[in-house]
């Protein structure tokens, strides 16, 4: 029986629970993929969305996220951002990555001009050879660091740098409890504030309110811990819940500079990693990072032991040159960063 691929101009053309289903058959799928997390980028970020599905006999076997996106004066076709993508399938594996990719060219017009997967799964490099006959490029611009759950609180704790351990124990100093939060549009708002500030401090892009209001959609995929110390409010992490990837990932920080004072950002580590434990995931994940060791954020995170791990982004011109000239004006941007 042949294949099928059509474009969607909303996640919501599909159904829910067989997109889902394909994320959750696939090798490679990860929270990213899921119905939820699309439709919240969709009505709270308000990218484009070019989504790609491939069905067999009515049913979908495989699907590719992607969403336009701004860079500079042009625009690329992103799979995705925020977050990360790539095309996922379920059978047909070739067929269907050939069609997804033949398809991604008809949406990549005008002004256009790039297209990125930024894959959450390194063994997305099973297909490397391929891509690259397709015309795309592998590179690094960043990474995210990961604790082995597996092996237990006490042997990631006498891993850690001197100084992270040093921060946990005093952290003990204070009377404390960390409070699971209700996943709802009022906790996700209050929690934006503080959100906003650290990534103003950090030099971050700030995701919208509107992106938080929708947040609720993965009610079931958020955690969201505050940590009270003598009763008052000092800092709070929000974490996705990849079951696809069993593994419990830092999301966003809410942990401003004053609240430093309090050791919340180790406290919180600290919880969520127990927590991730005692739920049976493998993984935990800080997020990511520049890969330059001289980042402060870099070695933040390298100090709580974790293992780095490259982020593949595959990209590709639309025209081909195109790809050459973003690349000049990467490495120029490097030459004058302080």
């Amino acid at each position: 029986m042949a294949l099928e691929v059509e474009r969607l101009g909303s996640v919501a053309e599909a159904n829910r629970n067989q997109w889902n289903n394909v994320v959750e058959q696939s090798e490679l799928g990860c929270v990213y993929h899921r119905y939820e997390w699309l439709r919240a980028v969709e009505e709270g970020i308000g990218h484009e969305p070019h989504h790609l599905l491939v069905s067999k006999k009515g049913n979908p076997v495989a699907v590719f996220p992607n969403f336009v996106t701004d860079l500079g004066r042009v625009k690329r076709l992103s799979s995705i951002r925020p977050g990360y993508g790539g095309p996922v399938t379920m059978t047909d594996e070739e067929d269907a990555l050939e069609m997804l990719l033949d398809a991604v060219g008809d949406v990549c017009r005008g002004t256009v001009l790039y297209n990125e997967l930024r894959v959450y799964d390194q063994n997305y490099v099973r297909y490397n050879h391929f891509l690259e006959s397709k015309g795309y490029q592998p590179t690094i611009l960043s990474c995210r660091f990961t604790l082995d759950l597996t092996r237990g609180w006490d042997a990631l704790f006498s891993e850690m740098d001197s100084e992270r351990r040093r921060g946990i124990r005093r952290g003990h100093d204070y009377e404390f409890e960390v409070v699971d939060e209700a996943i709802s549009e009022e906790n996700c708002v209050a929690f934006y504030e503080d959100y906003a500030t650290v990534a103003d401090r950090v030099g971050l892009p700030t995701h919208p309110l509107a992106f938080f209001r929708e947040l609720p959609r993965l009610e079931d995929r958020l955690k969201l811990f505050t940590l009270e110390v003598d009763g008052e409010a000092r800092g709070q992490y929000m974490y996705l819940l990849d079951e696809e990837q069993s593994t419990l990932q830092h999301l966003f920080t809410g942990v401003t500079e004053d609240q430093f004072e309090y050791h919340a950002p180790e406290l919180l580590h600290e919880h969520a990693i127990k927590w991730g434990i005692d739920e049976g995931y493998e993984t935990y994940e800080l997020r990511g990072s520049p890969p330059d060791f001289r980042n402060g954020v870099f070695r933040f995170k390298e100090y709580f032991g974790a293992e780095t791990i490259p982020l593949l982004v595959y990209e590709r011109g639309r025209p081909a040159p195109a790809l050459s000239v973003l690349n000049v004006g990467r490495s120029l941007t490097r030459r004058l960063e302080p």
